[in-house]
């Protein structure tokens, strides 16, 4: 697993052993990234982080500030140690919560995300609950779901419509807009 573009390009990150944590793979973060704007900008929110490669990436990116978020401390660490390992430490935050603790801190926040990655455990089917649950209007950019390409997920939820998705064998990647949010 590495830094695919950007500032830190072809830096490794540290995976963990065994299969609590799924890591998004170099070739469907790759594909993931060129449905979205090439250069990032704003705050993004990798919410479900694990190894945070997709936060990470985003601030490869141009990304000027990152929020990770994930309920288990040792994925926080692990987050910790890739955010030491490309130097970004200083440009984020490891927020060591589970996802519905996470959107209530961001909604009382002033923080605008201008993308909120969703790549949750398959088996806790939190996709849905996710996008219903984000702050209308908070989002400026988009929501980018990774999911399995078997599941099913409706076009409009809450305030998001989706606006791209895309299977890459049998992971979908899937992008919500918010209705009632500028556009960058």
């Amino acid at each position: 697993m590495r830094v695919i573009a950007g500032r830190w390009r072809g830096i490794s990150l540290e995976a963990p052993r065994g299969s609590a944590v799924r890591p998004t793979t170099d070739r469907v973060k790759e594909s993931m990234f060129n449905l979205i704007p090439h250069q990032l900008q704003g705050v993004v929110i990798d919410l479900f982080a694990g190894t945070g490669a997709l936060g990470i990436e985003a601030l490869s990116r141009g990304a000027s500030r990152a929020i990770f978020v994930d309920r288990d401390p040792r994925s926080a660490r692990l987050v910790r140690r890739n955010l030491d390992r490309v130097g970004a430490a200083s440009e984020a935050e490891v927020w060591v919560l589970d996802w519905a603790q996470a959107l209530r801190r961001f909604e009382t926040s002033d923080l605008v995300a201008s993308y909120v990655f969703v790549d949750p455990p398959y088996h806790a089917d939190l996709w849905l609950p996710v996008l219903r649950a984000l702050p209308p209007g908070r989002v400026s950019g988009a929501v980018i779901c990774e999911l399995p390409a078997s599941l099913a997920l409706p076009d409009e939820t809450g305030d998001f419509v989706l606006h791209k998705a895309r299977a890459y064998g049998d992971i979908a990647v899937r992008i919500y807009r918010s209705r009632s949010s500028v556009q960058i």
